[in-house]
């Protein structure tokens, strides 16, 4: 079954064409491409949502093109800036009014390791999710509508934070990464009942033997907030399994390689996330592994 990979990102060493063999092996139709910006080499970003772009426009129909939330103008200490926010997002409605990306983001809102902008290793970015900039963003996404893709741990207060970013910009498609923020399949599908304008991806949510950290298996630590979606054998829990096929055209599927040394288990991640689908109704297996993505970013 060919799969979209809809949450990827893109660094300035990561050619086109090594994204390119590694898809054709793990049998990926699209990539969605989220650059990462930072300017600091010790990043590993210094992307920019022109290549991205260029990317996008040389191999047609194999890479979706965001422009990308992940820049020092919006991370943990230029968000609180107005200025930096008013050039950000000017630039944002520019490139957004040439009608080429597919989407915004990843913001990364609430996450527990984080190296970002000059920070602490392992440092945590802690910004409301429900902030002004975010709320900018989101009004922008509607008018031309794109999606909103963030990063964000569904604790008590961030969860709170993100209902109401949801709740008041209903024509804005908003995406929860990581099975939206890890919480419980019960907080989710209320959210998803709630919500008719969110959707989770599952970014980094896989799990299995050869896994040996990530999303999927509560890094970088475990708190009573995280729920995974699969064993360390694979198999997928019965409350994720529910949730999957009561919900299947609200989630989609991405690998997450956001450091570019880690594309050397590009084809694992992949097959991992097969081991996954096979384990759901197979009309949920295809929604979720291509069609909602499909759907939601090809025009």
């Amino acid at each position: 079954m060919p799969l979209i990979d809809a949450h990827n990102h893109l660094n300035a060493n990561i050619a086109a064409e090594t994204l390119i063999e590694l898809m054709d092996r793990a049998g990926v139709e699209s990539m969605v491409l989220m650059p990462r910006h930072y300017r600091a080499p010790s990043n590993g970003g210094l992307a920019s949502d022109e290549q991205a772009l260029d990317y996008s426009q040389r191999y047609p129909g194999r890479f979706i093109a965001f422009i990308g939330g992940q820049r020092d103008g919006l991370g943990p200490r230029g968000i609180h800036d107005p200025r930096n926010v008013y050039f950000v997002l000017r630039e944002f409605s520019d490139k957004l009014g040439k009608d080429r990306y597919r989407g915004l983001g990843e913001f990364i809102l609430v996450h527990h390791a984080y190296d970002v902008g000059g920070g602490e290793k392992g440092g945590e970015v802690r910004i409301r999710v429900d902030h002004d900039a975010m709320r900018r963003v989101a009004a922008l996404a509607a008018k031309h509508r794109v999606p909103v893709l963030f990063h964000a741990e569904a604790e008590e207060q961030p969860a709170r934070e993100a209902e109401a970013l949801v709740a008041a910009f209903p024509d804005t498609q908003f995406i929860w990464a990581h099975n939206c923020g890890r919480a419980s399949a019960e907080e989710t599908a209320r959210r998803l009942q709630r919500f008719p304008n969110l959707a989770c991806d599952l970014g980094h949510m896989f799990n299995g033997p050869r896994t040996k950290g990530g999303y999927g298996k509560g890094w970088p630590r475990k708190t009573s907030w995280i729920h995974l979606v699969q064993d360390d054998a694979g198999r997928v829990l019965p409350e994720m399994k529910r949730l999957f096929e009561t919900f299947p055209d609200r989630f989609m599927i991405g690998t997450d390689v956001a450091h570019t040394h880690y594309l050397k288990f590009y084809e694992y991640r992949i097959a991992i996330f097969r081991v996954m689908l096979a384990q759901l109704a197979p009309q949920a297996a295809r929604k979720i592994g291509a069609e909602n993505a499909r759907r939601v970013f090809v025009r």
